[in-house]
């Protein structure tokens, strides 16, 4: 019976936390500058400072998942940091990066928090898009076994059964790929992948039985662990582009001002979420609707160590997914095909980073 009840619960917790999941979703409801307080001044700004856009410009960005590693977009909108460089950011939710850089494709959205794989298999088919900065170079993710798993066996348990993941090409999809590789298997050969859009109904496949495996992250870990399924594998240490702030190449060549002020916003809304720990808590809550102040707490603590100072895309976290990618093409592209480093780079060497971490 209480098993039963836990499974109520984190159904109906996971309903109201990623409610939505798998479909495109406005974020309208959650655009209001609410709680976050102490927004950064313009005129408190260094003189190294970047300008502010001479007109302010409105933009629709795409991101991949309600989970909190998308903290520095939420931050950014949240204490007015875009509307200080002159963006109107209205932030949409799109389940997986694969479909948001398809939205990104069309035109329907004009930045996209997307993934390697995604950028590169649209250059293959065509479609030039390029990433900017990183949003983050490590990932809170972990994998989760059924309560009958065991470390010691993992590999004898992985063979023949279901690991739940997120969308195909998506970061979830290729670090599962990757563990089951690790312990000498071949996915979906060995071991079959069931993918699915979004947390909510990767959760309730995994409680039902669907899957003996799955890739989990914050908050829903926390339930994991109170409910007792052990934790197989973090994938802390591993470098991998989470997500980058992409754009179609021939929109970036025509408005890089723009371009430079979205990534400026990112980089200051990192530096916020080091220095302003309780407003941060206040938007992880209010974008993800988790209502325990506690579990906020420790969802904060586990993603701030992943915001990378100097957003950097380095070559490592890009070539993972090149060699791993299904997509031939992509596997013969180089990181520098598909990343721009130039304005973090300019960013940096002007000293502005540096000054946002200043006491």
């Amino acid at each position: 019976m209480r098993t039963n009840q836990w499974i109520l619960f984190i159904l109906l917790s996971l309903g109201m936390i990623l409610s939505g999941c798998g479909s495109t979703a406005d974020s309208s409801q959650n655009g209001s500058k609410a709680e976050p307080s102490e927004s950064p001044s313009a005129n408190a700004q260094p003189s190294n400072a970047p300008k502010s856009l001479d007109k302010p410009v409105s933009i629709k960005i795409g991101y991949p998942t309600q989970g909190a590693s998308m903290l520095p977009l939420w931050i950014a909108k949240d204490t007015g940091i875009f509307e200080k460089y002159g963006v109107k950011a209205d932030l949409i939710y799109i389940a997986g990066t694969p479909k948001v850089q398809e939205t990104l494709n069309s035109g329907a959205i004009q930045v996209g928090l997307t993934g390697v794989d995604p950028v590169g298999k649209a250059k293959a088919a065509g479609v030039d898009s390029v990433i900017l900065s990183a949003v983050s170079d490590r990932t809170v993710l972990y994998i989760y076994g059924q309560k009958s798993a065991e470390k010691a066996n993992i590999a004898k348990d992985l063979k023949g059964k279901t690991m739940i993941t997120a969308a195909e090409g998506s970061l979830y999809d290729h670090l599962a790929k990757f563990f089951i590789k690790e312990n000498g298997l071949t996915p979906k050969t060995d071991v079959k992948l069931l993918n699915m859009g979004g947390e909510g109904d990767r959760t309730a496949a995994f409680l039902k039985g669907e899957g003996a495996f799955y890739v989990a992250a914050p908050p829903t870990s926390f339930k994991m662990d109170e409910m007792g399924y052990p934790q197989l594998y973090d994938f802390k240490d591993k470098e991998v582009l989470n997500s980058g702030v992409v754009m179609l190449k021939d929109y970036y060549d025509k408005n890089p001002e723009l371009a430079n002020a979205v990534v400026a916003s990112l980089i200051e809304a990192n530096a916020y979420i080091v220095n302003h720990k309780e407003a941060s808590i206040k938007s992880i809550s209010k974008w993800t609707g988790i209502d325990d102040p506690a579990l906020a707490q420790k969802t904060y603590d586990v993603n701030v160590g992943t915001l990378p100072k100097k957003p950097y895309v380095s070559d490592k976290s890009v070539q993972f997914f090149l060699d791993n990618s299904d997509s031939e093409a992509v596997r013969t592209m180089k990181p520098s095909d598909i990343v721009d480093n130039s304005l973090v780079k300019a960013l940096d060497e002007s000293g502005w980073i540096d000054s946002l971490y200043k006491k």
